[in-house]
């Protein structure tokens, strides 16, 4: 198995399951009211996890009803045993705790359109003796694809960055270089350190933004905070993830953004097609 360096890092250390303050309610749950995002073709099931295992998604996993999580990937997909195989923790006890479950609920944002899988309890299994965890594969996942304009996740090779030039509180001139973590023609979300919290409170205006987009240019924006959250990677490392929209955007601008988008969705869909044949 193969893996991207910067992504086994991640995984090396992985901390005990966390918990969290609020259960989350999964879309999952309510299939009436998102019924036509649910996807029950084998065929497209297998094609998404092919895609994910491929791609090396990180995947949060929720136990039972989501008090618990711990993050994965999915390691691979075998079609003839019809089972699923996901990364363990590396704490052999937890790894044995997640046998117990009656469900686990996975979440993933492919290309930023939400994705939802629900698998029965872990089992411990091994491919080319290393530790894994199984699960049959499921009969449908969610593919929760609902947003004004379509997210797209910059590739890992070439990503996008965004500077910004503001003053803190002493009027002391400041400038930040953020790499962004999706883009839209509505907006983008960037990742800092968290300790700039507070020069991105929300409704917070940054003017004249540059964004250097690879293999597009450098375009001028302006950036509203709409939201901020911070996050931890499986080192612990605390980040911070902030959701911006754009303020008066010109149509050519908005062009730009937008044919960029529609290339990287294009070569994408490129490598991937082999993978529903």
């Amino acid at each position: 198995m193969v893996y991207h360096n910067a992504l086994r890092l991640l995984l090396t250390h992985m901390p005990a399951i966390t918990e969290e303050p609020l259960v989350p309610n999964f879309e999952i749950d309510h299939q009436k009211e998102f019924a036509k995002f649910f996807l029950s073709n084998p065929r497209e099931v297998l094609f998404y996890l092919n895609i994910m295992a491929k791609r090396h998604c990180l995947l949060t996993a929720y136990i039972n009803e989501g008090a618990h999580f711990f993050l994965t990937t999915i390691v691979a997909v075998d079609e003839e045993k019809g089972l699923i195989f996901l990364d363990p923790q590396q704490d052999e006890a937890w790894n044995a705790e997640l046998a117990d479950a009656a469900q686990i609920t996975l979440v993933a944002n492919l290309d930023s359109v939400k994705m939802q899988i629900r698998l029965p309890a872990l089992k411990i299994a091994h491919i080319d003796g290393t530790n894994v965890l199984s699960a049959p594969i499921p009969e449908h996942i969610l593919r929760l694809q609902r947003r004004e304009f379509f997210r797209l996740e910059p590739p890992h090779s070439h990503p996008i960055h965004c500077k910004i030039a503001s003053e803190n509180a002493e009027g002391v001139a400041q400038t930040f270089e953020l790499p962004l973590a999706d883009i839209s023609g509505g907006g983008a979300c960037l990742i800092g350190p968290i300790e700039i919290a507070e020069q991105f409170c929300r409704d917070t205006l940054f003017q004249q933004c540059r964004l250097e987009i690879p293999g597009e240019g450098v375009i001028q924006v302006n950036l509203r905070i709409r939201k901020t959250v911070g996050i931890s990677d499986r080192s612990g490392r605390q980040h911070l993830r902030i959701g911006c929209e754009f303020v008066n955007l010109p149509g050519l601008r908005l062009a730009f953004i937008e044919r960029y988008i529609t290339r990287i969705e294009r070569e994408r869909k490129a490598r991937d097609s082999g993978l529903a044949d």
